[in-house]
């Protein structure tokens, strides 16, 4: 439960989440630099412009959802939420079925030029963090490059969901060539030339990811994402499945007080 003092959500805009920045930029870019040749593509990449702009105008949101892994017939889940509002940010996550009984829990708190973080013992007081990347980390050709390893797109429209017109953008990846590429551009591997990483020499083995996002047609904003994904490390095989819900915006909230 959010507890506190109450943060208005007609103050300045809120921050986004480093969860919801994350998720945004990295599916947001990867599948809808997609296909841009194809008509859904030109309209999954216009959809996702939409989001993002929306996503930057937002004075206060909450979200929830929750990340699976699965290997050796284990499986761990870490469920999490958290809330953005002009005063700041808060997270929140807890695990379940890590082997051992070594389960935890934690908060991170952002507020006021100030981070906090309990991780079961009450809060600690730490450095704030910087802020996540920008939007000049990668040249426009950089991504044009990356766009090559989108492998397929499909938007349907006007779609009601829990009794919202939305918009659904699914797509597959080609996550090794993705990644490949990435560890080439100069920009992320410090300018380095010729710099790339062969992950079949490490013993890693990248399935393609697959997405499922919808967006809120009245609003704009990404309402939920479905993304799940497999890698092999020497053999073994890990699943993973990302799932994230928008819960509220632009409604005010309550932070913490650590």
């Amino acid at each position: 439960m959010l507890t506190g003092g109450r943060d208005g959500s007609h103050g300045a805009r809120a921050d986004a989440s480093p969860v919801i920045a994350r998720l945004v930029t990295i599916l947001g870019t990867a599948l809808l630099l997609t296909g841009c040749s194809t008509e859904e593509g030109r309209r999954a990449q216009a959809l996702l412009q939409q989001a993002e702009a929306a996503q930057k105008a937002l004075q206060s949101s909450t979200f929830e959802g929750e990340l699976t892994f699965a290997y050796g017939g284990e499986q761990v889940s870490m469920q999490f939420s958290g809330a953005t509002s002009n005063g700041g940010e808060w997270f929140s996550m807890r695990s379940s079925g890590i082997p051992g009984g070594e389960d935890f829990s934690m908060q991170v708190l952002v507020r006021g030029g100030r981070a906090w973080t309990d991780l079961g013992g009450g809060w600690q007081s730490g450095p704030a963090p910087s802020e996540l990347g920008s939007s000049g980390t990668m040249s426009a050709a950089a991504f044009q490059q990356l766009a090559r390893y989108v492998k397929d797109v499909r938007v349907t429209e006007h779609q009601l969901i829990g009794g919202k017109p939305v918009a659904t953008i699914g797509g597959e990846i080609d996550t090794a060539g993705m990644i490949g590429a990435v560890t080439k551009l100069g920009s992320v591997a410090g300018g380095v030339e010729g710099f790339s990483l062969d992950f079949s020499k490490l013993g890693i083995d990248f399935g393609d990811i697959e997405a499922v996002l919808t967006i809120d047609e009245l609003t704009h904003l990404l309402d939920s994402a479905f993304i799940s994904f497999s890698v092999g490390v020497k053999g073994e095989q890990v699943e993973l499945e990302l799932r994230y819900r928008l819960t509220s915006a632009n409604e005010p909230v309550e932070l913490p007080s650590p």
